[in-house]
């Protein structure tokens, strides 16, 4: 029996239709990285124009059969497969892990990851596969590069997959306590947020800076119901205050959510001023001393910052620090603008551990654009925080 022309010509026009587009799709990024496991092969596909942080992007990957290999199309596309990823940031030890939803694309082995990178910096991809027919499942590795979301040009960058909300916004005057209540919503449905991952302990990081940088603090709100977090706060002036929302919803990983507060009442009594300091300090009776990696701090790099910290009294390293939070030092950055905000921690390997209880900490952090920052270090010792802060200009060539 013999196939009708018509029938002849569909198919033909299809298979080209579908090798046309899988090899623009390919080719468009000559870099995409591939990884094998048995007869199986994974492209990533990484967007043309690259990897932005804060906000929500698909990076889709490929899923070929090799055994399976036809001569236009190439290796066959392995469809239904169940897939589970994890985003991890190596750089930034204690950061939630990323548990990404991934779903099927329109060509057979084609599927998509609905990620989020907090910062920029490079990730860490890992893919467990399971194939129809083939119970036993396998793993695939990938490392992104991430691009800072300032560096984005000629479009507006998507919004994030988060919000935090000020409920009952409070009527907040200066040396009066302060209730916050604060919620989390998802930034589509506008959905309450009722489950968070614990990162360093805790659900909820609340960091609190006057507009100028001169007052800090580091708060927990604690949890009520339907997703609600309170705490109470004494702003000691008036103006504006910034509030970062360190947290990650169940799965999302890690997110950074600002927002402001008006306080009333009168001007801070606080050098504004917002100048470089020296490195070196003396506070609760420890000798800081900031001691950057490289002389001239880089733009878009992740470089170690160090706090070598002794003892005022006796001239000798601390080899007394305690884990804070779970971790033996915290590092907030934020920039003179009021916007940009990391937060950090030490290497937590074995290696890691030993340099901290030596008196010597050291961050990875990174800087997305010039200008001013300021770094609060927060290391504990017999039972008390202590804040180190630092103002230092970052005038470092783009990498």
């Amino acid at each position: 029996m013999f196939m009708p022309l018509q029938r002849i010509l569909g198919r033909a026009l299809f298979v080209l239709f579908l090798a046309l587009n899988l090899t623009t799709f390919a080719s468009a990024n000559p870099q995409n990285p591939t990884a094998k496991a048995g007869k199986y092969a994974v492209e990533l596909r990484i967007p043309e124009g690259g990897i932005y942080a804060e906000e929500t992007i698909d990076i889709e990957f490929r899923l070929t059969d090799t055994t399976d290999n036809d001569p236009v199309l190439g290796a066959a596309g392995v469809i239904r497969a169940t897939a589970l990823a994890t985003i991890t940031m190596p750089a930034m030890p204690g950061m939630p892990s990323q548990k990404p939803k991934i779903h099927s694309e329109g060509v057979p082995g084609d599927y998509g990851i609905e990620c989020y990178f907090p910062h920029g910096g490079e990730y860490k991809v890992d893919l467990t596969l399971t194939v129809p027919g083939d119970p036993k499942p396998f793993n695939v590795m990938f490392k992104v590069s991430v691009n800072d979301a300032e560096a984005l040009k000629n479009r507006k960058p998507r919004p994030k997959p988060y919000y935090v909300e000020q409920v009952d916004a409070p009527n907040a005057k200066a040396g009066e306590p302060t209730p916050l209540k604060l919620v989390i919503r998802e930034t589509k449905t506008k959905a309450l947020v009722k489950q968070f991952d614990e990162a360093h302990t805790k659900l909820f990081h609340l960091i609190i800076v006057s507009r100028d940088l001169g007052w800090f603090a580091h708060e927990h709100p604690e949890a009520q119901e339907e997703g609600v977090f309170t705490t109470s706060v004494t702003f000691p002036a008036g103006g504006e205050y910034r509030l970062f929302a360190d947290v990650a919803p169940k799965g999302a990983g890690s997110q950074v959510l600002g927002t402001s507060l008006k306080v009333k009442g009168s001007a801070p009594t606080w050098d504004t001023n917002l100048k470089p300091t020296p490195t070196t300090l003396e506070i609760e009776g420890v000798k800081a001393t900031f001691l950057p990696q490289e002389k001239s701090l880089p733009i878009g790099k992740t470089t170690a910052l160090t706090f070598r910290l002794s003892d005022v009294g006796t001239g000798k390293p601390v080899t007394d620090l305690e884990p804070y939070l779970g971790a033996y030092g915290h590092l907030m950055i934020i920039h003179q603008d009021g916007q940009t905000f990391v937060h950090s921690h030490p290497m937590e390997d074995e290696a890691g551990v030993a340099q901290s209880k030596s008196g010597s900490v050291t961050f990875n952090s990174r800087f997305p654009k010039p200008g001013i920052y300021k770094a609060w270090g927060q290391f504990q010792r017999s039972g008390k925080v202590i804040t180190t802060p630092f103002v230092l200009e970052v005038k470092g060539v783009t990498k």
